[in-house]
């Protein structure tokens, strides 16, 4: 059986929200923002991974760490789209994604949180952390 990769189904998953779509239409990238983007965005990153084992080998079931930056214009419009992101993944469980992307998620969990501004772009940034436990085989 093939790994299963999470990031087309965490993709599929933010931009099925209609209030995530309504801000931020289909940009929703990995791991860079676009350069010259300029409009609400949102970055998605893994940032750590780990396997499940036991004596008998892989569960089959991943636990990876995704970032999750929102970017705005402004401060409170970067914490709006990222408290509807949080509200859309924080404590899932279900399916994500479609056809062959789908994937079996065992739960969702916020992290860690933080914000900044990138100077380059003249974007505030809002970043969310979360752990994602899925089947991956």
């Amino acid at each position: 059986m093939s790994v299963k990769d999470l990031r087309p189904a965490l993709r599929a998953f933010l931009m099925a929200d209609t209030g995530i779509q309504a801000i931020v239409a289909a940009r929703v990238y990995p791991m860079v923002l676009p350069q010259g983007e300029r409009r609400a965005s949102i970055v998605y990153n893994r940032i750590s991974g780990e396997g499940d084992h036991t004596m008998d080998g892989a569960t089959g079931l991943a636990r990876p760490r995704y970032q999750i930056d929102c970017w705005a214009a402004d401060p409170d419009s970067a914490a709006a789209l990222s408290n509807l992101v949080k509200n859309r993944i924080d404590g899932y469980r279900g399916t994500m994604g479609v056809g062959a992307d789908q994937v079996t998620v065992q739960g969702v969990f916020l992290a860690n949180e933080g914000d900044g501004y990138d100077a380059d772009s003249k974007l505030y940034r809002d970043r969310r952390d979360y752990f994602v436990n899925f089947e991956e085989r």
